[in-house]
């Protein structure tokens, strides 16, 4: 695994400053939640992590799940792509065959249910604070946001970190 470095924080903080207005939260929660994907994602897909730019989700990438955090820190991370790099990065995290989109949309759906319940473990022991989750959405997104481009070994995925919950 690739450790998080300076030059990956300095592209974070570029998509940031493109995105504060989605993000609607401070940096350094922000940077927080990113590591904690990164480091995640570099184990359980046991790939390189790359941030390429900010941008608005591409129309054909609309397919994702999201996770919402409710408490003191409230907000939604979401993983969208395209439909194939989308059963991709499920097979990949699983480890085994997936034959089905519902199969996928669990698939990223735990991963998300994963890296977000590691992160509230960290604000709990780091601040004091306990947050909730909320049970996963997915599906396809029909509306247009903001995301973070994130290129790892089997394609390229959007991430997205803000306050609205991106499926209806």
């Amino acid at each position: 695994m690739t450790p998080f470095s300076f030059a990956e924080e300095e592209k974070f903080s570029t998509c940031y400053d493109s995105l504060v207005d989605i993000m609607k939260m401070d940096y350094s929660l922000a940077l927080s939640i990113y590591k904690c994907f990164y480091e995640f994602l570099a184990e359980h897909l046991d790939s390189e992590v790359k941030i390429d730019s900010a941008l608005t989700l591409p129309e054909n990438a609309n397919f994702g799940a999201s996770v919402k955090i409710e408490g003191a820190v409230s907000f939604v991370t979401g993983l969208l792509a395209e439909k194939k790099t989308f059963h991709n990065i499920a097979e990949r995290y699983e480890h085994f065959q997936i034959d089905s989109l519902d199969e996928d949309f669990d698939a990223i759906s735990e991963l998300l249910n994963e890296v977000t319940g590691f992160f509230i473990i960290k604000i709990a022991t780091d601040l004091g604070i306990d947050e909730e989750l909320d049970p996963p959405r997915f599906g396809q997104t029909k509306k247009i946001f903001g995301v973070i481009k994130i290129l790892v070994n089997v394609g390229t995925f959007y991430l997205y970190m803000g306050r609205e919950e991106i499926f209806d």
